[in-house]
């Protein structure tokens, strides 16, 4: 095994748990956008003839449950962001 000191490449970074856990917060409501659009997508590819067709009422039916699910997960999103916000400026003062 080679030392630590040997080693070639950055060494590791320590991020703090509250920024990390904040970015990771972050980019989970950036792609939430791009998470919507693909769900929505989804009744696009669903077969229109055949056997396997399935009714516009269950696509409209999948199509709100994907909406109001997504209010929900950038509600949640916005709430931990908003703790996350009010915890860094109580630890500032």
């Amino acid at each position: 095994m080679t030392e630590p000191e040997s080693r070639l490449g950055a060494p590791t970074v320590f991020h703090e748990r509250r920024t990390y856990r904040r970015r990771r917060i972050m980019d989970a409501a950036c792609v939430s956008p791009l998470l919507t659009l693909i769900l929505w997508m989804i009744p696009m590819i669903w077969p229109q003839t055949g056997d396997g067709t399935v009714s516009s009422a269950t696509a409209l039916i999948y199509i709100f449950l994907v909406w109001a699910g997504i209010i929900v997960l950038t509600w949640g999103l916005s709430r931990l962001l908003a703790d996350e916000v009010d915890d860094a400026s109580n630890a500032d003062t």
